[in-house]
């Protein structure tokens, strides 16, 4: 399954939603009016691909997750042509942001345009009998999914934000932000309100509806609150869940992972869809990401971002071969024998002498417009394994045979770190490495000042500057200390 692009106008008196071209995702459906709109299934479900649509923007996964996750922590220098190109990211990954930094206003904008239109779709199929009751349960398990994902991405950027879980009106445009603690309670309502009624990655025979949300994503991400959180005998239950329903394993290869056939393969958990339907749209009007023309080296035709670190090298043990499926040197050589066979090259510009590869296609696959179809794994299996590991560590639980499956699968025996939880993070680093995950997991596990004070982080700087825009539409919001 590929997503759809649907344009949701929730606030006005019109839903419009634009053409596609394939299956669940990919149906047009017409423009009407909010009273008469939800009078089918098939209108919910239409309503139901405007809501997925914003994760996947270009001011999503494809530019702010990596901005933030990988260039903003030591795993990553911004690269590009020079300081200047993609000046935001470098303020982020200099922590000298201002509260008009756009990569920042587009987290905080396409979220809450994902959750309004969640919000929209839960109260148009409520109590609405023109919507069979197994649609109507299921596609409120999914909206609920949805804000909670919306939710969270919202959360571990800012902290503590105005909890939305209706349309609004507009005298309630200026609510003040709400506590983190009623912010996570919020995500952990709707998702374990969804959970029930979500179906098994196993039981979607239906092409069509790979890719929408089931149990075990909604599991997975509850986990991850609970990581985030510090609730560890949490986490180490849903976790177990997981990996014990079978529904999921490890790719026996990893570097098939990253490839066209591993998207939605038996190790993704969840996965941010995309594809290539060569509409020649850019920005919102795409169906491709732009991640790999973002990180594919410039002299291999791409613009250079995402350069890994010498630290990062430098940290995978020897012998452990994700280190060639996660960073390019100078020379090598991708596809061999085959005849998208390619040297790459590092050019001049590059800070760090390194390129990203988990995020690149060889050429035959590619997209238009510099967008590709490679699906963004928002959480695969290999991570749940780890925050089993994780909590584990810190419960005096065995951490050790989650650890072990996950180095097993590459070849490597038992973990050289003798401390637990400094054995889980380093296998979180090597293994999720350039993958968005950095940053929080050296934020959230209170390690910031020791790994990233050399770049300018305190802990002032843990959450980001609220978009100054949305400062100055609502009086009542209260502006994260980034610059204190």
């Amino acid at each position: 399954m590929k997503r759809k692009i649907l344009n949701i106008l929730t606030v006005a008196a019109l839903m419009v939603f634009t053409q596609s071209c394939e299956n669940y995702l990919e149906t047009p459906a017409p423009s009407l009016s909010d009273a008469v709109f939800f009078s089918s299934d098939d209108a919910a479900l239409n309503a139901l691909a405007g809501a997925y649509d914003p994760m996947a923007w270009y001011g999503s996964m494809q530019l702010d997750d990596w901005a933030i996750g990988d260039v903003t922590s030591d795993d990553a220098e911004k690269g590009g042509e020079n300081d200047g190109d993609q000046a935001d990211i470098q303020a982020l990954a200099t922590f000298t942001a201002n509260a008009e930094n756009g990569v920042i206003l587009g987290r905080w904008q396409d979220r809450y345009i994902g959750i309004n239109r969640t919000n929209k779709l839960i109260e148009g199929i409520t109590g609405n009998e023109l919507i069979s009751d197994d649609v109507r349960t299921r596609v409120i398990a999914e909206a609920k999914f949805l804000r909670a994902f919306y939710m969270f991405e919202l959360v571990k950027v800012f902290g503590g934000v105005p909890i939305v879980t209706k349309v609004l009106s507009p005298s309630e445009y200026t609510a003040p932000r709400d506590s983190l603690d009623k912010c996570w309670a919020q995500i952990e309502t709707d998702l374990k309100e969804a959970i029930p009624d979500l179906p098994k990655k196993s039981t979607l025979v239906d092409a069509g509806e790979v890719g929408r949300a089931t149990w075990g994503a909604a599991k997975a991400l509850l986990t991850k609150a609970y990581i985030f959180q510090q609730k560890w005998p949490e986490a180490d239950k849903e976790a177990t869940d997981i990996i014990n329903s079978g529904e999921y394993k490890l790719d026996p290869d990893y570097g098939h992972i990253f490839t066209l056939d591993a998207d939605n393969g038996v190790e993704s958990v969840w996965d941010i869809q995309y594809g290539d339907f060569k509409i020649g749209g850019w920005d919102r009007d795409n169906e491709g990401t732009t991640v790999c023309i973002f990180t594919r080296g410039r002299d291999n035709g791409g613009w250079g971002f995402v350069c890994p670190t010498q630290d990062l090298y430098d940290s995978f043990e020897a012998g452990d071969p994700r280190r060639e499926f996660t960073i390019i040197k100078d020379g090598d050589v991708l596809w061999e024998g085959t005849d998208d066979e390619e040297e790459f090259y590092i050019d001049a510009q590059n800070p760090t002498g390194y390129n990203s590869r988990k995020h690149i296609l060889p050429v035959s696959q590619q997209g238009m417009m510099s967008e590709d179809p490679l699906n963004w794994h928002y959480i695969r299996y290999a991570e749940v394994l780890l925050w089993q590991a994780e909590a584990r560590a810190h419960t005096g639980g065995d951490w050790q045979a989650p650890l072990k499956a996950v180095r097993s699968r590459v070849g490597l025996g038992d973990t050289p770190i003798a401390d637990p939880l400094e054995a889980v993070y380093h296998e979180r680093r090597v293994e999720l490495a350039l993958e968005a995950h950095r940053y929080w997991d050296v934020v959230r596990t209170g390690r910031g000042e020791q790994i990233l004070g050399k770049f300018g982080y305190t802990e002032n700087k843990k959450y980001f500057l609220i978009p100054q825009i949305e400062m100055n539409l609502n009086p009542n919001l209260e502006q994260n200390p980034y610059n204190q």
